[in-house]
């Protein structure tokens, strides 16, 4: 009488074994997964660009909850607010605000905010705030016949605001830069004559 083959699987089948171990690796992943998860906590971005020695208010603000893994000690958590902190470079819109960022020193970054009236020819029309930027001072020419001379006045500097409602009243484009205080004496001078004309930097 001839014996057929246990085609049954048991326990120890390496089937059954490598199956096993596919489970529990997915199931640990899916732990895994939700412990990070878990770990997300409410983080501060910008909302806007923010310029160098901007003083940061709660509407340049917003929170936004994310799981930083390995990098969330160099970013501002909620219990954190930079509200009052003061920028130390430039910020782009949408960034998290690192710690590196800010400072509560003004010390450390002494800035002004100078406003200026800008014709709306003497400005690029896509320049974004929080742009760095170099303003060129052209003199009043002598006469009809001569050329005035641009000259470099400031460069490195911040655009901080702009508003360009105010150009449809004939009055040019009030905009606000920000200025090392030590810089503001020649830049105000450069405003008794001649005009300042705008122009977009490399940073």
């Amino acid at each position: 009488m001839s014996h057929q083959p246990n085609s049954s699987i048991t326990l120890k089948s390496p089937r059954v074994i490598v199956a096993g171990v596919l489970f529990l690796a997915a199931l640990l992943s899916s732990f895994a997964f939700a412990a990070l998860s878990d770990r997300s906590s409410a983080y501060w971005v910008v909302s806007h660009p923010v310029a160098a020695g901007s003083l940061l208010t709660s509407g340049d603000l917003e929170l936004v909850d994310a799981s930083l893994v390995g990098n969330r000690d160099l970013y501002m958590v909620e219990d954190l607010s930079p509200i009052g902190s003061t920028t130390t470079r430039f910020i782009a819109g949408g960034e998290f605000v690192a710690t590196s960022a800010v400072t509560e020193d003004l010390q450390e970054f002494d800035a002004e905010q100078v406003p200026l009236n800008i014709s709306a020819s003497d400005i690029p029309a896509t320049i974004e705030i929080g742009e760095p930027i170099s303003i060129y001072w052209v003199p009043e020419p002598q006469d009809s016949q001569s050329l005035s001379t641009p000259e470099l006045l400031l460069t490195g500097i911040f655009l901080r605001s702009i508003d360009r409602k105010s150009s449809n009243f004939g009055n040019g484009l009030a905009i606000t830069v920000s200025v090392d205080n030590s810089q503001v004496q020649r830049l105000l001078a450069g405003t008794s004559n001649g005009r300042l004309v705008i122009v977009k930097s490399n940073g």
